[in-house]
């Protein structure tokens, strides 16, 4: 008797409204889906005070996957966590995944965080503001071990901020990717064609995980 492989679902372990939009969009490219926590009744608060962005992305899925390997529904599915740092050339990578609390320690919501970047870039001059956005994904399934992808996006920071906020994604109205002349969060007002071709961060660690996350879905 042939045993098949139930197909399983994504999980992606955020209640981060932006990054909820972004991975959907990006799973919607490839033909995939996947549910929030809330969708599935899970409330974490993960401590994310691992020393890199690799540990943080590890503390986030193991903590989800931990949650689930309680739940008759274990098996059901597979868990994405990522953690995403904004690294600032001139300020020897500044903020990395010290944004929130980059201030003193104090955590701080999406326009003051806007509002000190600039502060902390008034002395560096244009030419000289180049940054990176570097995300890196854990992927897995309980009882298994973590696998770890990484993507980067290099751009430069303007010195006024643009009228765009996107909850979740302070910076995003003051990096600007030259290579596609446009700032990061007006992304979606490009023309289609453009767009499709376009690599954020985040598509670019997907791509790298794509072909094992397809497997531990138990795609063919």
């Amino acid at each position: 008797m042939t045993t098949v492989m139930k197909m399983r679902q994504l999980l992606y372990a955020t209640t981060n409204p932006g990054k909820l939009m972004e991975l959907g969009r990006i799973m919607a490219r490839q033909g995939l889906s996947m549910v929030s926590p809330a969708e599935i009744g899970i409330v974490i608060d993960v401590a994310e005070d691992g020393a890199t962005l690799e540990e943080n992305a590890r503390l986030k899925a193991r903590a989800y996957l931990d949650r689930l390997a309680d739940s008759p529904a274990a098996d059901r599915y597979v868990v994405l966590a990522d953690d995403t740092g904004l690294e600032i050339d001139a300020l020897g990578g500044q903020p990395g995944i010290h944004a929130r609390r980059w201030k003193n320690g104090q955590r701080m919501e999406d326009e003051e965080l806007i509002t000190y970047c600039l502060q902390q870039m008034a002395h560096i001059p244009p030419g000289q503001r180049e940054a990176q956005f570097r995300t890196v994904f854990a992927l897995g399934v309980p009882g298994a071990p973590l696998e770890l992808f990484d993507g980067t996006l290099r751009g430069e920071l303007l010195e006024q901020p643009d009228p765009l906020r996107i909850e979740g994604f302070p910076f995003e109205s003051i990096f600007y990717v030259p290579e596609w002349g446009s700032l990061l969060g007006k992304v979606h007002e490009l023309p289609a064609e453009q767009k499709a071709r376009l690599m954020t961060h985040r598509d670019r660690a997907m791509e790298t995980a794509l072909p094992r996350l397809r497997a531990l879905l138990g795609e063919k």
